[in-house]
């Protein structure tokens, strides 16, 4: 990718997510009443989500590779989460880290006060378990019956 430069011949960072911030705004809707806010890429946030019982700051970015960790994009940018990071957390406040993808696809982030874990674009935490294993009754018949079998049946109970 090419070095992109300001009229004074001075380097910046990249083009202006115009197009993520559209979007972002989009799917902000459907959570709550959004705010833009209009600044400069230093910023703390770019966008403010008020839904009925929270409010929620959120960093807008644009990156060319899906992170498979939250660890991944708290490397990768650093010194936004940090930006972010500096809004005071309480009881009725959020923050979010938003990257958008070429593939227009997104990823969502809540930044707490120790942590980053990836979020639903609803805002909705949603923790990787193991589903628990479904394990059918034996069938009937030759089974032996001493020895433990590992199944349990309403007899046993």
């Amino acid at each position: 990718m090419l070095p992109a430069y300001r009229g004074d011949g001075k380097m910046t960072r990249g083009k202006s997510p115009e197009k993520a911030f559209v979007e972002a705004e989009t799917i902000a809707s459907r959570r709550g009443e959004v705010r833009l806010i209009p600044g400069r890429r230093g910023d703390s946030f770019d966008l403010i989500i008020f839904e009925g019982l929270r409010t929620i700051f959120v960093k807008v970015k644009r990156s060319l590779t899906k992170f498979t960790w939250p660890r991944e994009v708290l490397h990768q940018y650093q010194r936004e989460i940090a930006h972010v990071h500096r809004i005071p957390l309480t009881a009725v406040t959020a923050r979010e880290f938003w990257v958008r993808h070429p593939s227009r696809k997104w990823q969502f982030f809540l930044v707490r006060h120790d942590s980053i874990v990836e979020i639903g674009a609803g805002g909705i935490y949603a923790p990787h378990a193991e589903n628990p294993a479904i394990i059918r009754e034996p069938p009937k018949g030759n089974i032996p019956t001493s020895g433990d079998t590992g199944f349990t049946s309403e007899s046993d109970k």
